[in-house]
């Protein structure tokens, strides 16, 4: 992983949309500083949808885990769906 590249505020106000291109073409994400603190990170959308179907990954993953160390049945997903489909045609009409 290479190094994140920081930038000012007051330098990076100018050159906004040239950033923006650049992160969204698959670039490196910049830290927005201002002073000696960081206030935001630009990245490109790719890369955020990326994290964020990572971290859910993760979420469900850890939720496994702690289910099995909880010793909570589980099923496989088909399953789930396949039983809530069942449930959900057995609701009688209006309620």
């Amino acid at each position: 992983m290479t190094k994140i590249k920081s930038i000012g505020m007051a330098e990076a106000r100018p050159k906004l949309t040239q950033l923006v291109d650049e992160v969204s073409a698959g670039g490196e994400p910049y830290l927005i500083v201002s002073g000696s603190r960081v206030k935001a990170v630009l990245i490109g959308i790719d890369q955020y949808n990326d994290m964020i179907e990572r971290l859910e990954d993760l979420s469900d993953a850890a939720d496994l885990l702690q289910a099995e160390l909880d010793r909570e049945p589980t099923m496989p997903f088909e399953e789930h769906l396949a039983k809530a489909k069942h449930r959900k045609s057995r609701v009688p009409a209006g309620g």
